[in-house]
């Protein structure tokens, strides 16, 4: 089974919301409002998946980030977490080609991110109990969710649009229970 139709399977399985069942670890990028902005103006409203009830979750990410580790067991200390969280020095990183992956309902609008600290963080936090439906990492940062069919105009065309600069400052531990927790890189 391929990354994108494991990737369906584990968000569109009904009645299993795993977006409150796990916990995650995510480093955030510091990029230019306006910039991000414009880039996503790109984007026309109409091809935005924005499915009733899940307002805030889909459409475009307001937040650039990416993810080191989803699927984190609800039962590890925070301490645990916290730990190997506040060792983490500001990995390097590079925005790479803008691409999709897509399941039965949407399609992800993503930069592919170029990172050996990434992979090196993710092997990290994978030694604590974790499930998880990808036994590859694959480093992206989301652009926006967008309707089935509308993710392949939208390639070539951000791919010839400049690319902006990108930094790291924080690091979020998600927890299953929404709370979060922000730190700041070193």
């Amino acid at each position: 089974m391929d990354i994108k139709s494991k990737l369906r399977k584990m968000l569109l399985k009904e009645g299993d919301n795993k977006r409150n069942k796990y916990g995650c670890v995510m480093i955030y990028l510091d990029v230019d409002k306006d910039d991000w902005k414009k880039f996503q103006d790109e984007i026309d409203e109409k091809d935005l998946y924005l499915p009733k009830g899940e307002e805030g979750f889909f459409g475009r990410e307001n937040h650039p980030h990416a993810t080191i580790l989803f699927g984190l067991h609800n039962d590890i200390p925070d301490e645990d977490i916290e730990t190997e969280i506040k060792k983490i020095k500001n990995p390097k990183l590079k925005l790479g080609k803008v691409s999709t992956f897509t399941n039965d309902k949407f399609e992800v609008l993503k930069f592919d991110i170029v990172s050996d600290d990434l992979h090196k963080l993710n092997k990290k936090f994978s030694e604590f109990p974790h499930t998880t439906d990808f036994p590859d990492y694959h480093p992206h940062c989301t652009i926006a969710y967008v309707n089935k069919g509308s993710g392949e105009k939208y390639i070539k065309k951000l791919n010839e649009v400049d690319k902006f600069e990108v930094t790291t400052d924080k690091i979020v531990y998600s927890r299953a229970n929404g709370k979060k927790s922000d730190y700041k890189l070193k």
